[in-house]
């Protein structure tokens, strides 16, 4: 399947994701406004940093289907 892919960040405790903006790092309840890191080790770096215990890190896709 082609398109984009971003990973995300969920922290397991909360369930809420990591929102990096403007260099920072938040949380949000809603996936639709979860931050996207670029590569698995980024995202995974950014769990250690922000969550207080497990996450999960999980890559999603986003494809134009327009084009279809």
């Amino acid at each position: 399947m082609e398109g984009a892919y971003v990973y995300v960040v969920q922290d397991l405790a909360s369930g809420e994701f990591l929102c990096p903006r403007d260099g920072d790092v938040g949380f949000t309840p809603r996936l639709r406004d979860a931050g996207g890191f670029g590569d698995a080790e980024e995202a995974g770096q950014a769990g250690l940093d922000h969550c207080d215990g497990e996450f999960d890190v999980v890559r999603l896709v986003f494809v134009d289907r327009s084009l279809h």
